[in-house]
């Protein structure tokens, strides 16, 4: 039969496809290097002692040709049927012509030869198809002479290509797709004039001046930044032609305002060129610019990134802004939609697009049948896009510069992110440079473990910058006014400003030093400069100033336009006088920004509380409209900006959404916030049957991730539970799922077992009405639970086996959505806890071990940390040291990324035993009785008071510590509630403390008789036995009937054992009674 026809593609990264099957990757780089050459040349037979000299064309003859064998070996093993592929003679190698293959560097040539030959349509069509194959450079990363000029050489045919179909498409009145083809242009050659030209040109045919305005201030910039020259004269005729007026002009467009320059930095500059040097050496690292606001972080910043491109580096850039309303990975997000990291996508294979079209939804339309990413559980789905977005900002493979501004603002899943690359990638050139306030980044800040843990590696250097020195700052001021300052204009501007550069710049700005200055426009508060500055803006760029600022962080000039509802040709020349005028800066390929955050502030503070409202809705309407085809990604903003203005119904709508998006990221915390302020929003509105509703909808919503993060027994939770269940009577309304099992979770950590039940049966009832096994088996989950700690060890099996068996793979998303635990995983966790009560240890471990397997394959970390937790008890149980240090350390090393907050609690405590067992018995229990004393007196989830106490319990017994282990016992009995399900237990303990303080015999007798009774009640069998074991131990000191009634108890309790002879207590057992 013959086999399918093979499939190449050689632009961007080697790919082999037979049938539908990736073939695995060539096992050299040179191997990838011989097939790239074979195939465009398979017309005719390639001399061997040619291609050795191609390949290798530093070594000798000899051994080129050895090589050259061991490769061709190499690429037969690696190609199926090899001998139908490859012509192999004594002197020569071909690719067979005659062979069925298909590889993209042809079809891509022949497309671009086709549109060459035809006209109208069929060119169209033809240029379309050979730029959709056209996914990267030939053998990006590959670096043999040979593939250099060919890979130019196509280079250079696919930006033909896009300029082809660009002008194609704007002669045939297609203007969108035109726009397009001509963004992807200017993402490959960001020096390319004639590409600025004619998107100006398309975007002003499009009706869309601003557009027009924001490609010139992008040319302009970047040619100054990365050549230090101004564009030609056509480009400026273009730009001048936008600025025409169709309306009488406020004002003439001013000169722009020359940028400041780098004064006083010279050590920091050779220290972050050093820094430089060693990425490119292949070292990953963080580099941390530190100082107050306005000392020039940024500027410094700036200049390394200028000098990086100029010896060729990758840059991106990202800022970070203080303002509420952000989605999780949000500075990532700007690194990745970057024009050189973009340019580099067609490099990526399909499964990291996908990934990354999580945050970056237009792939889905820009990438020819890329699927969209499917529901995956946290971890997968953190795992998942760390390594595509590693993948993305890395592939370049040459020194790449990721720069973050104000770092102290960013969310913490970039900062995960950013661990993960310089962890997992160390010796890529990798440089990740980062400004930010250290004053803002206090010990809880998520920052601040990051750091520590870069720190600990030896991958974060820290720059702290100072203001100037009165030289320093004399030097500044006289470069930017072009003339020296006399001493006493410098003195009195040295003690205005105090030397903090934003300070010394908008003085200037603001008119220092261009005639008389009139008392009050300095001050030591940069409030006053920027003012002073601002109020020389024509009122048009005033007021645009205004609603820019309003927006609050970068903004594009589409949402500007539409917020401002300025004339479109007032808005042009007032957007273009801020950009002049450095008010504002481009950032990003479409956005612009405040040039420093502190003007922002100033121009926002300026304006009237009824002006900030209007504006703030107006925002609102237009962030909206512009993004309606995907406004999940800006729903937070959105929700923020309605809030400010004072519409509270929208808000509420708007928030709502933003904390569904919220919860597809598994980013619980920020869902509760968003949540809660869409409630206290809503409690503002007038009380209506359809606003209740709202606000139930809203509670159910928020009971489950505010158990997560705050603990099931906050009073914030009960607060939210109340209330939903007042408005679920009142509206005539079952409680849903998520309410009530959050209502029975909850009633279990505050010890109220009745109605921890009555919440599981309700539960239960919902999932018979409507046959749902999701709901069935957390309705089990909660009842297992509550018979659990009640001690009811049969009942709860029953529950736990019930949950384990109407669990549906299927079902898992549904689960992580709405309940934020998987019940399978748990609850098989649960099982190997009771199976050991009642006296199977053997199987115990398996349901353990089989939680924990399937904690690992769902990727959810709360889910995986609830799992540990309670492995860790059964290790104490089963007095398995080995077990329990596994399972504290796999605590230890998933604490960051669980936001179950109970799981936290217990975690220390492990630590605590591990301590006791390494022989640091004071440490330790010191440890465990901290960790108790945090609870505040209160179980986050149920039973995990009683579960530290157990932990405290043992390590007191290990530690030969009688008098805290009694204290211990004492406490652990006053507990009572989830204590009950160790009771037997601590009853025994308390015993064996008791006899070593030589307690009277009848008094420890007692003790032990009460334990076993107990545990006999509970049917805890494992209880059993050891209570059993005691009594006799203790018994036989006096012998008499006692003792052999005791003897015969526990040969009794030994017999009915099944399994687990050879656990410690089995043996202990068999030893006592042989």
């Amino acid at each position: 039969m013959e086999s399918p026809a093979l499939r190449i593609r050689l632009l961007g990264d080697l790919e082999i496809r037979r049938g539908g099957e990736v073939l695995p990757p060539l096992e050299s780089a040179r191997a990838a290097s011989l097939l790239a050459y074979l195939l465009p040349h398979r017309d005719a037979p390639q001399p061997r002692q040619r291609l050795a000299f191609l390949l290798w064309p530093d070594s000798t003859e000899a051994q080129a040709r050895t090589n050259l064998r061991h490769l061709l070996h190499l690429l037969r093993r690696a190609l199926p049927d090899a001998d139908r592929w490859l012509d192999v003679t004594l002197r020569t190698l071909q690719w067979r012509p005659e062979a069925p293959v298909w590889f993209d560097v042809a079809a891509f040539e022949e497309g671009i030869t086709r549109a060459a030959r035809e006209e109208n349509d069929l060119a169209l069509a033809a240029l379309r198809e050979a730029v959709d194959v056209y996914r990267g450079d030939l053998l990006a990363g590959h670096d043999d002479e040979w593939l250099l000029g060919e890979r130019e050489r196509l280079h250079l045919l696919y930006l033909d290509a896009l300029e082809g179909l660009a002008r194609l498409l704007e002669s045939r009145g297609d203007l969108a797709d035109a726009v397009a083809y001509a963004e992807r242009l200017l993402r490959h050659e960001p020096l390319r004039e004639e590409t600025y030209r004619l998107l100006m040109r398309l975007h002003d045919a499009r009706g869309d001046r601003a557009r027009a305005l924001r490609v010139y201030h992008l040319c302009e910039a970047t040619l100054e930044r990365e050549l230090g020259v101004g564009p030609s004269r056509p480009t400026r005729e273009a730009y001048e032609a936008l600025l025409e007026a169709r309306e009488p002009p406020a004002a003439p467009p001013a000169g722009r305002v020359t940028g400041p320059p780098l004064v006083g930095r010279a050590r920091e500059r050779a220290r972050l060129l050093n820094l430089w040097r060693m990425t490119e050496e292949g070292r990953a690292h963080l580099v941390l610019v530190t100082g107050e606001p306005g000392v020039g972080k940024t500027r410094l910043i700036e200049d390394l990134c200028a000098r990086c491109a100029h010896r060729g580096a990758m840059i991106a850039e990202a800022r970070c802004y203080a303002a509420e309303g952000s989605l999780a990975y949000g500075a990532l997000a700007s690194w990745l939609r970057a024009p050189p990291v973009r340019a580099l996508f067609g490099r990526l294979d399909q499964a990291h697009l996908t990934e990354l079209a999580r945050l970056l939804p237009e792939l889905l339309n820009e990438v020819p049948g890329l699927p969209p990413p499917e529901p995956l559980t946290e971890r997968e789905q953190r795992h998942r896009l760390a390594e595509a977005a590693t993948r993305a900002l890395l592939v370049a493979g040459r020194p790449t510069l990721l720069v973050i501004d104000d770092l102290q603002w960013c969310d913490e899943e970039t900062l995960q992110i950013l661990h993960y690359l310089l962890r997992v990638q160390p010796d890529a050139p990798l440089m990740v440079a980062a400004t930010a306030r250290r004053e803002e980044i206090d010990e809880q800040h998520p920052l601040s473990g990051v750091l520590a843990a870069l720190h600990a590696r030896e991958r974060v250097v820290e720059i702290p910058l100072g203001r100037l020195s009165r030289s320093a700052a004399g030097v500044l001021a006289a470069t930017l006014t072009a003339r020296p300052l006399a001493e006493a204009e410098a003195d009195r501007l040295y003690a205005e400003t105090e030397g903090n550069p934003l300070f010394v710049v908008e003085a200037l700005r603001a008119g220092w030093g261009r005639g008389p200055v009139p008392e009050g426009t300095l001050s030591p508060k940069v409030q006053a400069v920027i003012e002073s500055r601002l109020a020389q803006l024509s009122e048009a760029a005033r007021e645009l100033t205004g609603v820019a600022a309003t927006i609050g962080r970068e903004f594009t000039a589409e949402v500007l336009a539409d917020a401002s509802q300025f004339a479109e040709g007032t808005f042009v020349r007032a957007l273009d006088e801020l950009w002049r005028r450095r008010i504002v800066r481009e950032q990003g390929v479409e956005a612009y920004d405040f040039s420093h955050d502190k003007i922002r502030e100033v121009a926002y503070q300026r304006l009237s509380p009824a002006r900030r409202r209007y504006y703030h809705v107006r925002v609102a309407e237009a962030l909206a409209r512009c993004r309606a085809g995907d406004p999940e990604a800006l729903s937070g903003r959105i929700a923020v900006h309605f809030d400010r203005g004072g519409r509270a119904d929208e808000a509420v709508e708007w928030y709502q959404r933003a904390a569904e998006a919220a919860m597809r990221l598994h980013v619980n915390a920020e869902v509760v916030r968003l949540l809660s302020r869409a409630l206290d929003l809503l409690s503002t509105l007038p009380r209506t049957a359809e606003r209740d509703a709202s606000e139930l909808a809203l509670l159910t919503a928020l009971a489950t991730p505010l158990g997560t993060v705050d603990g099931y027994s906050s009073e914030r939770l009960a607060a939210v539970q109340q209330r939903a269940l007042a408005l679920a009577e009142s509206l005539a309304t079952p409680p849903d799922g998520p309410l009530l099992r959050s209502l029975g979770i909850a009633s279990l950590a505050r010890g109220d077992f009745e109605a921890a039940q009555r919440a599981g049966e309700q539960l239960r009832a919902q999932a018979d009405a409507a046959d749902d096994d999701g709901v069935r088996a957390e309705a089990a989950y909660v009842l297992g639970i509550a018979a659990f700690w009640q001690g009811a060890f049969v009942e709860a099996r029953s529950h736990f086996e019930a949950a384990v068996a109407c669990y549906r793979p299927e079902h898992r998303a549904i689960h992580l959505l709405r309940y934020r635990l998987d019940p399978q995983v748990v609850c098989l966790s649960r099982l190997g806890n009771t199976l050991w009560f009642l006296g199977y240890p053997d199987a115990a471990v398996r349901a353990c071990d089989a939680a924990l397997a399937l904690a690992d394959e769902a990727g959810h970390p709360a889910s995986r940390g609830t799992a540990l937790v309670f492995a860790g008890l059964l290790a104490v149980d089963l007095r398995d040291e080995a077990r329990l240090r596994q399972s504290a350390a796999a605590l230890v090393a998933g604490r960051r990324d669980d936001e179950m907050r109970p799981n936290h609690f217990v975690t220390p405590a492990m630590e605590g035993y591990v301590e006791v067992l390494d022989g640091h018995a004071q440490a330790g229990i010191a440890r465990i009785q901290r960790a108790l004393a945090e609870s505040g007196g209160m179980d986050h989830a149920p039973g995990m008071r009683a579960g530290v106490v157990r932990v405290l319990l043992e390590a007191c017994a290990v530690a030969g510590d009688t008098r805290a282990g009694l204290a211990t016992a004492e406490q652990a009995l006053a507990l009572g509630g989830a204590a009950r399900v160790w009771e037997a237990e601590i009853h025994r303990k308390r015993a064996e403390f008791l006899a070593a303080h030589g307690a009277p015999h009848d008094e420890i007798d007692a003790a032990l008789t009460r334990a076993l009774l107990i545990a006999r009640r509970q049917e805890a069998r494992m209880l059993e036995l050891r209570a059993a074991t005691s009594l006799l131990r203790h018994r036989s000191s006096r012998g008499g009937a006692a003792a052999r009634e005791a003897r015969v108890l526990l040969a009794a309790i030994v017999d009915r054992f099944t399994e687990g002879r050879d656990t410690p207590d089995l043996r202990a057992a068999t030893a006592l009674l042989s």
